[in-house]
């Protein structure tokens, strides 16, 4: 019966109370759907947009964010390390990022044979996009080639590279971040020189160029002679810098004082020695400095595994990347102020390479270089690394791609995890099988003696089975742990089915379900001789479809969702479902992550809404109708 007549239909006060009904239900759909929509769009997302809620990401239109993302992806998600490289020591956070100004073609070009020349050695570089809480696509290609060295086999790789390593998806390389530093040194394990190889092979965008001067600005920053700024700065050594970003280091010592002091200390003390070489009229200070320190050349022979006959032909170590014992007796050496003179001492930086290059292709005129760069430079010290430009200009010729890698990198990091990482997918799957066969089972056996036998306490059951939806699961689980664990079922799948294989609720709705079924097909198949079970299956079953289709969805989402007891019951990792090793994910991926991974886990119970809901509907209207 409608709740207006027809004749009051075109009253204003009934269309006013129509229009209001219609108001009210799409403001609940959009309240419903619009934080659907936030956690889609969050699932596309970074830690640099990852607080814009809006229903589409702005880095799908907007170059300004896509490039702070990409330098976000490079950067390795340390804003340190974009600081300290690209000169951004007015931004606290990535969102700061100043968007450059195009560079030009010219600029381009050197910058391209500066990076495929001779003079830009691998220590002059760290690898970008290779570490971050969403595995980026560096580190997913080196996994890939240790995978394909050591064929798969994580046994081989944990006895050749390193013991302990559970799967490939936690598989590193070592960290780069403090290469400029002088504890820095690379080990010659095996892993670290398949790291090696594959850093050379990595494109060259990929490249983040260390800067030594970025490194000495800092430590200009925090020292408590200019804790006033660039201004007490400037009051001490009479110079007129804007910034910080303007000091850069040279390759020799400057003539000032406190300055000479100042890059004495940080070639000495702080830079990584590789970015420093000794002359060589040092090189008998160094003879004495050996011959103080291990006072027989037979004990540095069995420290160093030489064979020299004299003090007088040691040389500079070659190798100052890799840990050694002369590489440590080195950097002994650039520390002992007395030995080594700091005229002998001079820097080979990836900066003043850089310079270098341009000096030698634009004979030192610094008005050309100003031109083809499109720059102001005020000498060729000044001149630093066009990092930032660079980058812009690739994000602009690249945009679609990289639109397209940062929509898809949180769901494939998902598939990887749960793909490549324990058996979740195939436990998950036992698991819901398994639940639904026994529910299909179980309950309509019990329906079935309720409904089809007038038992003396029938009622009596049905209380008792219906008493039990009083109780939530939470109140049952110890008691289940408990039982389990006398019984020895911990860690198996009974553990998780068992408890759950007769459902009150489900029995109690099949028995009405099969009370309604007409008692003359039961009379007519036992006048054909049918026995019991022919009349449960072929009629009770046959006919229960609908119902039976809502038991299974129910069997299905109760053991799919399953996450506390499966992980009460089941805590060997072998044994975990998908739930709980989502759930793992969360405590090591981002919120944007973990939008994916929900979306994700939707899909099995969307399709199987999508694909049931005749039967569902059927299911839930049919015994209504009867």
């Amino acid at each position: 019966m409608p709740i207006m007549l027809y004749t009051e239909r075109k009253d204003i006060k009934s269309i006013l109370v129509v229009i209001g009904m219609y108001i009210l239900l799409i403001g609940g759909g959009i309240s419903m759907v619009y934080p659907f929509l936030l956690m889609v769009s969050g699932s596309f997302k970074s830690e640099v947009d990852a607080f814009e809620f809006d229903v589409i990401p702005r880095f799908l239109y907007d170059d300004d964010l896509l490039f702070q993302k990409y330098e976000q992806a490079k950067c390795n998600t340390n804003i340190a390390i974009y600081k300290d490289n690209y000169g951004g020591s007015e931004a606290f956070s990535f969102k700061d990022i100043k968007v450059p100004s195009a560079p030009t073609e010219t600029l381009l070009a050197d910058w391209k044979a500066f990076c495929e020349g001779t003079t830009a050695r691998d220590e002059f570089y760290m690898l970008g996009f290779f570490k971050g809480r969403t595995i980026p696509r560096n580190l997913r290609g080196y996994r890939e080639r240790i995978r394909e060295i050591c064929r798969d086999d994580l046994a081989e790789f944990n006895r050749t590279y390193a013991p302990g390593m559970l799967s490939w998806f936690f598989l590193e390389g070592p960290s780069e971040t403090e290469m400029t530093g002088k504890s820095y040194q690379i080990s010659t394990s095996p892993a670290v020189s398949k790291f090696i190889e594959f850093k050379k092979e990595c494109p060259i965008e990929d490249r983040i160029y260390v800067s030594c001067d970025g490194f000495f600005r800092k430590l200009l920053q925090i020292d408590s002679k200019y804790k006033g700024g660039i201004e007490k700065f400037n009051k001490i050594h009479g110079t007129n810098h804007e910034s910080f970003n303007e000091i850069c280091l040279t390759a020799k010592a400057p003539t000032a004082e406190l300055l000479r002091e100042h890059w004495s200390y940080f070639v000495r003390e702080v830079v990584n020695p590789i970015y420093v070489t000794v002359e060589k009229e040092a090189k008998g200070d160094f003879q004495k400095f050996m011959a103080v320190c291990y006072g027989d050349i037979g004990t540095l022979n069995k420290a160093y595994a030489t064979k020299y006959s004299d003090f007088s032909e040691v040389d500079f170590p070659q190798d100052r990347q890799h840990a050694s014992s002369s590489l440590a007796d080195y950097i002994l050496f650039l520390k002992d102020r007395k030995s080594l003179k700091t005229e002998y001492l001079r820097l080979d930086t990836p900066e003043l390479a850089w310079r270098d290059q341009l000096r030698r292709k634009y004979n030192n005129d610094l008005s050309s270089v100003s031109s083809a760069h499109g720059k102001e430079y005020t000498s060729f010290d000044s001149i630093s690394f066009p990092s930032r430009e660079v980058d812009y200009s690739y994000v602009k010729a690249n945009s679609g791609e990289l639109r397209r890698h940062f929509a898809v990198r949180n769901y494939q990091m998902v598939l990887e995890y749960i793909g490549t990482y324990g058996s979740g997918i195939y436990n998950t799957i036992v698991y819901c099988g398994l639940q639904i066969l026994c529910a299909l089972m179980i309950n309509p056996l019990a329906a079935y003696a309720l409904s089809r036998y007038n038992l003396p306490s029938q009622y009596k059951v049905l209380l008792f089975l219906m008493a039990t939806m009083a109780f939530p699961p939470m109140v049952t689980a110890i008691p289940n742990f408990l039982l389990l664990k006398e019984l020895g079922l911990l860690n198996t799948f009974a553990a998780l089915i068992l408890p759950g294989v007769a459902n009150g609720y489900s029995i109690f709705l099949l028995k009405g379900f099969f009370d309604s079924l007409p008692r003359d097909l039961y009379e007519a198949a036992e006048l054909d001789g049918a026995t019991e079970w022919t009349k449960f299956w072929t009629i009770s079953m046959n006919l229960s479809k609908p119902i039976l289709a809502v038991i299974a969805l129910t069997a299905f989402n109760v053991a799919y969702g399953n996450f506390m007891f499966a992980f009460i019951v089941c805590q060997d990792r072998k044994m975990w479902t998908l739930m709980v090793w989502l759930y793992q994910l969360q405590q090591m991926a981002n919120q944007e992550v973990v939008f994916a991974a929900i979306l994700i886990a939707a899909i099995p119970t969307l399709l199987v809404f999508i694909f049931c809901q005749n039967l569902i509907i059927r299911g839930i209207v049919v015994p209504t109708e009867k």
